[in-house]
């Protein structure tokens, strides 16, 4: 049986009768103090918690429509899986951030065929990119679109990886200079023509 040790004092405690409710009371060599151990209810949660996230169930069918289930499994919900470390180098590794919300931002790494990685930030800085590549042996080639703090970061984490521009993110910026610059022309040619009429 696993060894009971005092809260207040951390020495080994011994059986002390039990409660009314019948609970198990435990007595202190030490100080003396008598408690009760709370029941921990962690695991059987958990695993009621993983038995309905992997099912087609509802909260909607459950008894009281749920309620009971939420209360019980709101901790888990925060629970934010780590990405594993990846220790074989990959030869082209693909890096980018994706916003969420106002204030919340994953950078997410992938090659060809999986997700290598992610972090969760604000917002795309430096530090936040160190985090992410940090986890990944130095590829060869990293595709970015350039986004700010990451040359940074890439020089830190992977000196020696070559850096190669993410031609979709060439496109929109281009498309968006283009753009601007056209609308810019227009309306100034549409005042000269205005004043000379």
């Amino acid at each position: 049986m696993k060894e009971v040790r005092c809260r207040y004092c951390g020495f080994t405690c011994y059986k002390y009768g039990k409660t009314r409710a019948g609970t198990q009371r435990w007595k202190c060599r030490e100080c003396g103090n008598v408690f009760t151990l709370p029941i921990n209810r962690d695991a059987k949660d958990f695993s009621m918690f993983l038995d309905w996230l992997f099912s087609k169930d509802t909260q909607k069918d459950m008894t009281g429509e749920g309620r009971n289930f939420r209360r019980k499994t709101a901790k888990f919900w925060d629970i934010w899986a780590m990405p594993p470390k990846i220790e074989e180098p990959r030869e082209t590794v693909y890096v980018d951030g994706i916003y969420l919300a106002r204030k919340a931002c994953i950078l997410i790494r992938c090659d060809e065929h999986h997700v290598l990685g992610w972090y969760l930030c604000r917002y795309e800085r430096a530090f936040a990119w160190e985090a992410l590549m940090s986890r990944i042996a130095e590829p060869r080639i990293v595709v970015s679109d350039g986004g700010p703090g990451f040359q940074k970061a890439l020089k830190k984490v992977w000196p020696n990886a070559r850096l190669q521009r993410c031609i979709f993110h060439v496109f929109c910026q281009v498309r968006r200079y283009t753009l601007q610059s056209r609308n810019f022309i227009s309306r100034k040619y549409l005042g000269c023509r205005l004043r000379i009429r």
